[in-house]
């Protein structure tokens, strides 16, 4: 199975046009939804 066959289309779409739209606005609702400066995670003990 050949990867880049399947893959080459798809990086093409993203890069130009209105799948780059897609693309950002995807990106912007990723960095909304689960920002880099976010606490990291940890268990609450069990009482």
């Amino acid at each position: 199975m050949d990867f880049n066959a399947l893959l080459e289309p798809i990086v093409a779409f993203f890069s130009d046009g209105i799948g780059a739209v897609i693309a950002r606005i995807g990106e912007f609702f990723y960095n909304v939804f689960f920002p880099a400066n976010a606490e990291a995670a940890h268990t609450t003990p069990e009482m």
